[in-house]
Parts: C-alpha cells; sequence; structure tokens
C-alpha cells in the first residue's frame, strides 16, 4: 500500500503533486483553480494525519510541513531548521512523517538537523518510528472530517485533467478548444470512442435535475480508463425525441461560453436516455472542457447547426461552477 494510502483523497492529491512532480503550492493553485491557502491546507492535514499527535499546534506543525514539502523560501527554512534543531517534539514529528514520505519523494525530502541530546528525546524519537496504528473509522454521528470524499474526488479528477490539459497544449501548439467552432455532425456523442478494457476509476457524479420543473432526472459519471477522461450519462422520464428533433449534450458556461458534445440516440416511449463519450473528435480535449467549462446540459434541438442548447431539459454543475 502507498504510505500516502490513509490519506483523505484531495489530501493525497496535493501531496502527490508536490513529491513527485514537484510542483509549489502557487503551481497547484493556479492549475486548479483555488485559492493558494487551500492547496496548503490540504498539505498541511495530509502531513499532519501521517504523524502521531503529540500536542503540536498547526502553527507549528503547519511550517514543519512546508518545509518537508520544500515549500519554504530559504531564509524561512532556516528559522525552521534551528526550531527542529532545539525542539524534541518538533524533531519527533518531523522525523514521524518524513519515516512515512521518503518512499514517495524521488528527489529526497529536506535534512531534518540532529538535536542536543536529552533525557526525553531518545523515547520520542523511538515513538517517532514505531508502527502507527491505521485511523479508526468514523463512529455513527461523529461529524465528517474536515477534508470531504467527494471534494478529494473532484481533486483527482482536476489533477488528471490538468496532466491531460498539459500534453494536449504541448502537443497541439497551445490551440484553446473551447475556442473552436462546434461540430455540426449530429452522430451520437460516444459512438466513436474506443472500447476501454480497464477497470473505470469513478472521478466525478453529477446530478442531473429538470430545468423545465418535469419529471426528467438523470445522472452524468466521469471517469478515468486506459488513461482517458470519459463520461457516461443517462436520463430517466425524457419525452420521447419525436421525427424532428434530438437530444444533444453541451457544456457551457462561464458566460456564453457552450460547446456540444455531440447528439444522443431517439428516445423512445420507456422515456430513457443514454450516451457515453466523448466522441473521437473530443477525446484528447475532454478533460480541459470538463475543468474549464461550469455546466452540463441536455437539450432538445431541430437543427443540426444551434450552437447554444435551444431549448435546455436537465442540467448539472460542473466543478467550475460549484
Amino acid at each position: 500500500m502507498s504510505p500516502l494510502e490513509p490519506l483523505a483523497p484531495d489530501q493525497r492529491a496535493v501531496v502527490a503533486l508536490v513529491l513527485q512532480q514537484r510542483r509549489s503550492y502557487d503551481e497547484i493553485a493556479a492549475l486548479l483553480g483555488m485559492p493558494v491557502e487551500a492547496v496548503r491546507g490540504r498539505a498541511w492535514a495530509g502531513l499532519s494525519s501521517l504523524a502521531r499527535d503529540n500536542g503540536l499546534p498547526a502553527e507549528v506543525t503547519g511550517p514543519l510541513a512546508d518545509y518537508l514539502l520544500g515549500q519554504q523560501p530559504e531564509r524561512d527554512a532556516e528559522a525552521t531548521r534551528s526550531l527542529l534543531a532545539e525542539s524534541a517534539p518538533a524533531r519527533a514529528w518531523a522525523a514521524d512523517v518524513a519515516a512515512r514520505l521518503e518512499d514517495v519523494a524521488p528527489s529526497g525530502l529536506p535534512e531534518i538537523p540532529a538535536g542536543a541530546a536529552t533525557a526525553a528525546e531518545p523515547a520520542a524519537e523511538a515513538a517517532a518510528a514505531a508502527p502507527r496504528p491505521r485511523p479508526a473509522r468514523a463512529a455513527a454521528g461523529d461529524p465528517p472530517p474536515a477534508s470531504s470524499r467527494l471534494g478529494g474526488v473532484l481533486l483527482i479528477a482536476a489533477v488528471l485533467a490538468v496532466v491531460a490539459v498539459v500534453l494536449f497544449l504541448v502537443l497541439s501548439g497551445g490551440d484553446d478548444p473551447a475556442d473552436e467552432q462546434v461540430a455540426s455532425s449530429p452522430s451520437p456523442a460516444g459512438s466513436a470512442t474506443p472500447t476501454p478494457t480497464a477497470t473505470p476509476q469513478v472521478a466525478d457524479t453529477i446530478a442531473l435535475r429538470s430545468t423545465t420543473g418535469g419529471k426528467a432526472k438523470g445522472t452524468m459519471t466521469v471517469f478515468l480508463q486506459d488513461g482517458r477522461l470519459l463520461f457516461a450519462l443517462e436520463a430517466q422520464n425524457v419525452p420521447p425525441s419525436g421525427e424532428r428533433s434530438a437530444y444533444a449534450i453541451w457544456f457551457t458556461g462561464p458566460g456564453d461560453k457552450a460547446r456540444r458534445l455531440g447528439f444522443t440516440n431517439p428516445v423512445g416511449e420507456d422515456g430513457r436516455l443514454g450516451i457515453q463519450g466523448p466522441g473521437e473528435s473530443d477525446l484528447a480535449d475532454f478533460p480541459k472542457l470538463y475543468s474549464t467549462y461550469a455546466n452540463v446540459v441536455v437539450s432538445q434541438e431541430t437543427s443540426e447547426d444551434a450552437e447554444r442548447p435551444s431549448r435546455a431539459l436537465l442540467s448539472g454543475k460542473l466543478p467550475k461552477g460549484r
């Protein structure tokens, strides 16, 4: 098991980006579109969950976490090294965390200075090196942890999207798919997607609610499979599509942005709509589309040339719209 496995998903994603891709807090914040303090808070919470609680306040363990992750300027790092040299509890906390991170830090971790030997210090350092029990499951009625599993899933999905976007921009020369003209083909969005083989890893589940007050409802599931970000959308109680209309899937917002992902197969009297995608033409762009648009919309269209949803039936919020 990875040493990071016990961490909440969003904490694990941030710590992995820092240690394995050598990203700074500022870079992660810019890539994921979130405040730097939110990134730092996840890093602090993640490292704190790896260390045995020895009563040190967050005002101490926070800078220690920044130091171990290489996120302090040299002047602050020097002050932290002085603290570690003088404080056995701080040194024991840092040693506890470092022992668990060394296997996932290919470039190594900052040095933990040796301190003056005291009678109490060997016991503290021995306790830091002892096996640490796994956290117990929360009992019914306990308050939820500060870092939610859904938030972690979304953050991991955003990380996957960022990696794919970087690759896309490098290979394509930097063109922004959001600025391209929408495709006019009425082919179903998922019809050209290659058949995946690996077990899917769900990244996000988006509830689709009626925009007309009707009974229609649905779910869009975004998942990673075979190294690609894909989606599956299904809905119930959808009015039959009719002879001269079809249902389309869109990403929209912020503002007037709209991108049609394709048309679904006809909806019959059973009112069930289902589609998988994206199509081949959107496969490379999909991670960036997912991370930069605000909403997913199912609309009823009577023309292949529509550039925005004509008659929206269902809508849900993408991570940027939440």
